[in-house]
């Protein structure tokens, strides 16, 4: 019984530090913070293609003259990476009037160079993108919509010119997401370049400056792993890890108090190790005993039963105590006149048996009780409990 009690009393320490492990509070996280993903994740390459207005200055105005000599039309391939949802990169390649070829006007102003006959001219630009929907708004996967601002620079190399010129500039992305590798993107941008581009007019005069505005229309696609997991806060984790010690701490004082008090106990015993128990003259009174029965039977057929029936036959001749026997089905088997008629029938069989082993039939007194859920489990109802009164 000792042993029972110390492992039901180490069961609930052990159910105890399940509940208070089930309260700790889950980590937060913030729409701001993200881990960090490796190198290779998070790239993309982008496919368009675009429209360009290329304006001299002090050639004429930009949406007359300029509209009408200067727009070119061309391709453009671009890779790049994002290093967090808000900054990446992009190396972006532009190809004008080399597969979309359009009467490049402008060039009726400039003394062409020898390889015109090649086409347009091409930009090479480093662009450094801002994702101002997840800077401002915080990272979220499902976004369908997103704008970022680029600054960029580059070099241009004008092959009806035959001249090379370096290029700053600026610009706007839109993009809709449509599905998990492949988006839709829109560029606006304007780029200031140097009289490189164009050097001299056919007059043998220099231009001031050269600019050029575009707009592209193309596809995204992303490359190896994609997306960001969301950080937690390392104040959340430091705070978990403070409440788990103090309530590991309080488990561990609860343990120790169990501990001393099994060994408490235990010296209490070993006190009585010795002890001679008072011999008992006289009659001695039995407690009460319960006599169980199989389902549907009301046959004795335990051993132990008929020793524990010995005891209080002996207990009732030698007091004349009267002995009662109440007989009891349990209720979930069997209909209430079954289990009436089941209960009497097991309380007259210990009855019986009291007979046999010398008890006064007339000082036995029997009932049933029918169908109970006294006690669980619910097949211990099977029973007939004798008691002396």
């Amino acid at each position: 019984m000792k042993k029972l009690m110390m492992a039901l009393a180490f069961v609930g320490l052990c159910t105890a530090a399940n509940a208070q492990c089930d309260e700790f509070a889950t980590p937060t996280t913030n729409k701001y913070s993200v881990a960090t993903n490796s190198f290779w994740s998070n790239w993309f390459v982008q496919v368009g293609i675009d429209a360009n207005v290329v304006s001299q200055y002090g050639h004429g105005p930009l949406l007359k003259t300029d509209w009408h000599d200067g727009r070119t039309y061309g391709f453009d391939l671009a890779v790049g990476k994002w290093f967090t949802p808000g900054i990446g990169t992009r190396l972006k390649l532009n190809w004008e009037n080399g597969a979309f070829y359009h009467a490049f006007r402008n060039l009726d102003h400039v003394i062409e160079g020898p390889d015109a006959h090649k086409g347009g001219y091409a930009q090479l630009y480093f662009d450094t993108e801002f994702n101002l929907s997840n800077i401002f708004c915080g990272y979220n996967e499902s976004r369908v919509w997103n704008l970022s601002f680029f600054p960029r620079m580059g070099i241009i190399r004008n092959f009806g010119a035959d001249s090379y010129a370096p290029a700053l500039g600026a610009g706007f992305e839109s993009s809709w997401k449509l599905g998990k590798r492949v988006a839709l993107y829109v560029d606006a941008s304007y780029v200031w370049t140097t009289n490189d581009f164009f050097p001299y007019n056919s007059d043998g005069k220099a231009f001031s400056g050269n600019n050029i505005a575009a707009v592209d229309l193309g596809l995204t696609f992303n490359i190896g792993k994609t997306g960001w997991s969301k950080a937690v806060s390392l104040e959340d984790y430091e705070a978990l890890s403070a409440e788990a010690c103090a309530k590991l701490s309080a488990l561990r004082s609860q343990l120790k108090a169990e501990q001393d008090e099994n060994a408490r106990l235990r010296a209490e015993l070993a006190k009585w190790a010795n002890h001679k128990c008072p011999e008992v003259s006289g009659s001695v009174t039995a407690g009460t005993s319960s006599v169980f029965f199989d389902i549907n039977s009301s046959k004795l057929n335990s051993k132990k039963d008929l020793i524990n029936l010995e005891a209080i036959a002996t207990a009732a001749k030698n007091t004349g105590a009267k002995v009662v026997v109440r007989g009891s089905a349990d209720s979930k088997t069997g209909s209430s006149a079954y289990n009436q008629q089941l209960s009497e029938a097991r309380a007259q069989a210990v009855a019986d048996e009291l007979v046999s082993l010398g008890v006064d039939r007339a000082k036995i007194e029997t009932s049933g009780v029918g169908g109970v859920a006294e006690v669980e489990p619910f097949n211990l109802n099977r029973r007939a409990v004798v008691s002396l009164k």
